[in-house]
């Protein structure tokens, strides 16, 4: 009998602050002999936690049973049988890092570690084929902290908030500061997102700098002395600390993981004329996009709804002028970048990421009915590719010269678009760019087990950063504000049916049924909004009367199963078997659809 031994692992930096242990390698471990296993797997992991040395790792290397790396979501997955020689026993549970999330390049410690975690004796359940448990945990900040340290990656997370209403504000660039006796140190800057949070990373050499970096580095005690400036993406400053407000005792010689509440006297929105990024479809990115999960809060004009995903192709939409504000002699431009969850650096939104959209409208003068030019609209559109040249070439005379065709932008290969200066409008507002998600999360159908089985490899969506960013055509960009975090989940789910006297059956599918029916079914999906089993029949006294409830739901992962019935009294007559999905997927303006599998069988 196999033991399935699953979990995902996370580190906290602050108790509202965590981060996933991704592309790190879980080791389980025989419990020593001679050891207490009842009182070590009862025992709180902040008594048993412990980084090991070279000689501890070497000295337990005879124990190990087995290890596997974590995916991108910090989730792990054992299958332990007779190969290992394990049987359902406790064991210690080992991380081995070689490094950690988000670690600033030049950080002072890069040698891998391994730290013990606890003794675990996994609730093991029945499950067919065997065993199974779940274990999730997240590393106590203290001991995370620590090893973080070791690799000299230190991290500030932090919460921006209106002093007046206490309510979070988005979009705004945070930097911080060292008060350094010999010259302030800036150890970086970050937006804050949906919930007004933000995220730096900086490593101990950024607050050890010195004007004679980096023959001399000097940090008299401990860590650094904190300080921060607040500031919308236009530039207007919110919040400026002096360099005296590192030295209070809440700041000075700060850890390698901090984290602080900054109020401002700031609760509107930017300004009317100002480039910024409001929706994804008809979903504002802050206020209807969960910043926890990157999935919807409620429902909005008639679709989506709570915890729904994102998929296929999505409106990127906001506004961009077409002049600098506050200098009309300079033409915008704007792009947008994407950057999966894990990923070092983002990556623009250009070539075949970029899916067909009307992005405005401007006045052309046309020949529309006869020989005469009349003024008249033009669409834009945005695409991936097909630029046409600007103006439009007039058809050879006479007219009428037909439709008026499209006026096509595409962004150059680093997802700029200048804005066009024709348009009808002050600018675009509304859909600036069409972001095609296929095309970095790729659409496939989730592998299933065969009919009726468990899902032996469930699939999961990706957590994506969607970054807007603006500025005068030639120059670096202006203005900038980002959707933090966005779930985007391409996968087809699984949709497995059969009947089993169709597998075994002497005609197969072409065999009438007399006695029994077994209904083989098999679903899964990480965002199910709705799925079920439903038998019809051309009968009037079959199913809903004959049949029992069939098997059916809303949340995930789905199920699977056989059921079986005993048809000998239902009429005889042909019957249909349907399998109905529905995935808990928007693209922002519309959802998906039902999708059902059916099968047919004469009693």
């Amino acid at each position: 009998m196999s033991h399935v031994f699953k979990g995902q692992l996370c580190g906290l930096i602050c108790t509202d602050c965590r981060e996933v242990l991704s592309d790190v390698i879980v080791r389980l471990y025989r419990v020593r002999e001679g050891e207490n296993i009842a009182a070590l797997a009862v025992a709180s992991a902040k008594d048993t936690a412990a980084i090991l040395s070279d000689d501890d790792v070497g000295g337990k290397a005879g124990r190990l049973i087995a290890e596997t790396k974590t995916d991108a979501d910090g989730r792990f997955s054992f299958e332990l049988g007779e190969r290992e020689q394990y049987a359902g026993e406790a064991f210690e549970v080992d991380v081995y890092c070689a490094s950690v999330p988000r670690m600033k390049a030049g950080a002072e410690e890069t040698r891998p570690l391994q730290f013990t975690i606890t003794t675990l004796q996994p609730l093991w359940r029945r499950v067919e084929g065997g065993f199974l448990a779940v274990w999730d945990y997240c590393i106590p900040f203290r001991l995370w902290c620590a090893i973080r340290a070791r690799f000299g990656a230190w991290t500030i997370c932090g919460t921006v908030r209106s002093c007046e209403t206490q309510e979070p504000i988005a979009g705004l660039k945070v930097s911080a500061f060292d008060a350094d006796w010999t010259q302030p140190d800036a150890l970086g800057a970050a937006t804050t997102d949906g919930a007004g949070k933000f995220r730096i990373d900086y490593s101990a050499a950024d607050f050890k700098k010195t004007p004679f970096s980096p023959f001399i580095n000097i940090e008299w005690f401990g860590g650094p002395d904190l300080y921060f400036r607040v500031e919308t993406g236009g530039g207007q400053v919110l919040l400026d600390e002096p360099p005296t407000r590192g030295r209070a005792s809440d700041r000075e010689n700060a850890g390698p993981c901090f984290c602080v509440d900054l109020c401002v006297d700031f609760d509107e929105p930017p300004p009317f004329d100002q480039p910024w990024f409001t929706h994804v479809g008809d979903f504002h990115i802050y206020s209807d996009i969960s910043s926890a999960t990157g999935r919807t809060l409620a429902a909005v004009v008639g679709h989506g709804g709570p915890d729904y995903g994102f998929f296929g192709a999505l409106k990127l939409k906001g506004f961009c002028p077409k002049t600098l504000p506050g200098d009309p002699t300079k033409p915008m431009r704007y792009r947008f970048l994407y950057q999966l969850e894990g990923e070092p650096t983002p990556t623009p939104i250009a070539g075949a990421l970029v899916s067909d959209a009307v992005i405005g409208y401007r006045p052309i003068y046309w020949k529309l009915f006869d020989d005469n030019l009349v003024l008249t609209t033009q669409t834009v559109r945005l695409q991936a590719s097909g630029a046409t040249p600007d103006p439009t070439p007039a058809p050879v005379s006479p007219g009428p010269w037909g439709p008026v065709p499209a006026h096509v932008i595409v962004p150059d290969s680093d997802g700029w678009v200048t804005v066009d200066q024709n348009f009808s409008d002050d600018g675009i507002n509304g859909v600036l760019m069409r972001f095609n998600t296929t095309q970095v999360l790729p659409v496939a159908g989730a592998p299933g087990s065969g009919a009726g089985n468990p899902v032996a490899d469930p699939k999961n969506g990706r957590a994506t950063a969607l970054i807007f960013e603006a500025g005068p055509v030639g120059e670096p960009a202006a203005y900038s504000n980002t959707l933090a975090k966005i779930h985007v989940n391409n996968w087809i789910e699984v949709r497995e049916l059969n009947l089993q006297q169709f597998i075994s059956g002497d005609s197969g599918a072409c065999s009438g049924l007399s006695a029994d029916l077994d209904v083989l079914y098999s679903v899964d999906h990480e965002l199910l909004a709705s799925w079920g089993v439903r038998i019809e029949s051309a009968s009037g006294d079959a199913p809903g009367t004959v049949v029992p409830p069939l098997p059916a739901g809303s949340t995930a992962r789905g199920g699977s199963g056989t059921l079986h019935f005993d048809i000998s009294s239902w009429a005889s007559c042909s019957y249909r078997v349907w399998l109905d999905t529905r995935r808990r997927l928007t693209d922002g303006e519309n959802d998906d659809d039902t999708n059902s599998l059916l099968l047919t069988f004469c009693k």
